[in-house]
């Protein structure tokens, strides 16, 4: 009977949690249908302007209030499916997110967006209050903002409801786990929190003490397997509580998501993650492959160089290494495995083209960095193109020497199909006209990030509609990954820059000028600590979580050196992208192992990734020795 009980209470659970999840993925998925109704008026805005020299008043502002609603819907979703952005060291050496350590993450977790919900809420309460109008349509703002304050308010409720079944796992491993060391570190982690507060607050806190033990706290929690945004706010927020009071921990904490909210540069980035979703469900990466494997494939080492090509040119069009990698991945291991590659060779091949996605503009890690460093996301686009050229260039020299040297690497060559290579080439031309589209747009000054992100989206979904691929399983699979990894990179921007704000209250640029004093000290030198310390990042953090962990202390000591901001961009990117690929972490690597499974070692990977490392080595070489290979095309467009 008590057995009978128990099931029937899962049963009832399980119905439950069904219900709450089907309700909470409706809401996302109406959010960026929304986002696709904007992306689909502002490419007729791209259009009337262009064409009819005719653009619509008000369109700026007015997809600047509306997006707040697509950003309200999105960014709880990172939460509810428990998918924010973490740094999985510990957790190779066992598990980390369950018993004490799960509900003390899942803690933070809720008081994270419980803040961020709160400021939804708090603007939409001031828009009534002080009357707020748009500046050219007069429009009221307070609906909107009412709407993205309920729309955030839902789904913070939503998230709460869906942690009771972890929060009952969790102590459920409580009360089998051995208790001492979590108590330890949670104890531990709460009472160094509470002396940095404290002492934050005194007079006699110094610059040193903030800045430093701020960092020393913030990594503590990255490390204990904290999704990274969630620690920097927590970590941020408290620093600024103890310095300047509560009241203004939280204005600026809400200034900072209204600020992430209404953003159109950053409302870019699930638009291009929308359209490399679109592109791979209709099919691109694989027409991309075969157009490269069929003109080059006949040569020796030609399938290696083909997916080189395929990840740069899909890249291109997905903006994330990690996507690019698991796709390729899937499109051509198999097929090179099948023709007699040696499968490190295979498998290194796409781990390491795999880097091109965030290399090759449209980059959504570019336009991240773009708007913390505040440069123009164009000239960082037009400064990244080259470097990116240039890594696939030498890649592809890479598996020339390689085969060269171990031929038995590659089999032997095949005869060249004219008649294949031009009929794949030709059915090649949907990613070519979205790429052309998008990035020809961007460098020819036709239209924003914005709106080349909305151009895209739109047309892979146009697409994707007419691909014979479509499904509304695939379009709603399409839009949920989309949903996903916009909230995670929502998350941690929204936490890095209250963490930002924070080092600056701090004087955290003046601090660390005074004690590197980059007029005495060779700029060689502390150029190549930085390297050495990115490279060693890019291991551990994913991309994203580097440069935004990062940013607060790097960008004042390479402007304090007097060194450009938009090339050290390009070169930030090149490093962590390299560190992807780096022994003994390398999170590149571990994507492709999870592909292939057990066709390949871990130990084949890193060692078919290693001339790579070395091509990646000469890059860098390069990128720092003569900035101008990343600063000319900006100079001349």
């Amino acid at each position: 009977m008590e057995q009978s009980n128990a099931l029937l209470s899962e049963s009832c659970i399980d119905s439950k949690r069904f219900s709450l999840d089907n309700s909470f993925t409706m809401l996302t998925r109406l959010s960026l249908i929304f986002l696709i109704v904007l992306a689909s008026l502002a490419c007729v805005d791209v259009v009337a302007r262009t064409v009819f020299s005719y653009s619509f008043a008000g369109t700026y502002e007015l997809n600047e209030l509306l997006v707040s609603v697509v950003v309200a819907g999105l960014i709880a979703s990172s939460f509810f499916e428990s998918r924010n952005i973490k740094v999985e060291l510990l957790s190779r050496f066992g598990p980390v997110g369950s018993g004490l350590m799960g509900l003390f993450e899942r803690a933070l977790c809720l008081l994270a967006l419980a803040v961020i919900s709160w400021s939804f809420i708090s603007k939409a309460l001031q828009t009534h209050r002080y009357g707020e109008t748009t500046s050219v349509l007069g429009l009221q703002t307070y609906p909107v903002w009412s709407l993205a304050g309920l729309v955030a308010l839902v789904l913070a409720l939503f998230v709460i409801a869906g942690m009771a079944r972890p929060v009952r796992d969790c102590l459920r491993a409580l009360s089998e786990e051995k208790l001492l060391a979590p108590v330890v570190i949670v104890g531990a982690v709460l009472a160094v929190g509470a002396v940095y507060f404290t002492l934050a607050g005194s007079s006699d806190a110094s610059a040193v003490f903030l800045v430093v033990g701020g960092f020393l706290l913030a990594y503590a929690l990255i490390l204990l397997q904290i999704p990274v945004g969630v620690a920097l706010l927590v970590v941020g927020g408290l620093g600024i509580g103890g310095y300047l009071g509560w009241p203004q921990a939280l204005a600026i904490t809400g200034n900072v998501v209204v600020g992430t909210a209404t953003s159109l540069d950053l409302i870019a980035i699930p638009l291009f993650l929308l359209m490399g979703n679109f592109a791979t469900a209709s099919g691109m990466s694989g027409q991309i492959y075969r157009a490269a494997s069929s003109a080059l494939g006949s040569r020796k080492g030609g399938l290696a160089i083909a997916s080189i090509v395929g990840c740069g040119g899909f890249g291109a069009i997905c903006g994330s290494s990690i996507a690019t990698t698991a796709t390729f991945g899937k499109v051509a291991f198999s097929e090179m495995v099948d023709r007699r590659y040696a499968s490190a060779l295979a498998a290194g091949t796409i781990a390491a083209g795999g880097t091109l996605g965030a290399l090759i503009p449209p980059s959504v890690v570019l336009i991240i960095y773009a708007i913390i460093a505040e440069v123009s996301i164009q000239e960082s686009f037009q400064a990244a193109l080259i470097p990116g050229l240039l890594a696939l260039v030498l890649y592809c020299l890479a598996i020339v020497v390689t085969i060269r040297l171990k031929p038995e690497l590659a089999p032997q060559t095949q005869a060249f199909d004219r008649r294949t290579a031009v009929r794949d080439l030709i059915n090649a031309w949907r990613p070519v006209i979205l790429f052309g589209l998008v990035v020809g747009g961007l460098y020819g000054g036709i239209f924003t990030t914005q709106e080349a992100g909305s151009v895209g989206a739109a047309l892979a979904l146009l697409f994707f509609v007419f691909s014979g691929n479509f499904s509304f399983n695939a379009f709603w699979d399409s839009l949920r990954d989309t949903a996903l990894n916009s909230a995670a990179i929502y998350a941690i921007y929204i936490g890095a820059s209250v963490f930002a704000a924070l080092m600056s209250f701090a004087g955290a640029a003046d601090l660390i000028l005074e004690y590197v004093k980059p007029e005495e000290t060779s700029h060689i030198v502390i150029l190549a600590v930085l390297v050495l310390i990115y490279l060693a990042i890019g291991t551990i953090f994913d991309t994203v979580a580097a440069v935004l962990v990062t940013a607060p202390v790097v960008l004042p000591l390479i402007a304090g050196m007097g060194y450009d901001l938009v090339w050290w961009g390009v070169v930030t990117l090149s490093l962590v992208e390299v560190g992807m690929i780096t022994p003994p972490l390398g999170l590149n690597v571990f994507v492709m192992k999870s592909v292939v499974g057990n066709r390949a070692q871990m130990m084949e990977i890193f060692r078919g990734v290693t001339p790579f490392l070395v091509a990646d080595a000469v890059r860098i070489v390069l990128l720092v020795s003569f900035p101008a290979i990343a600063l000319w095309l900006p100079g001349v467009i």
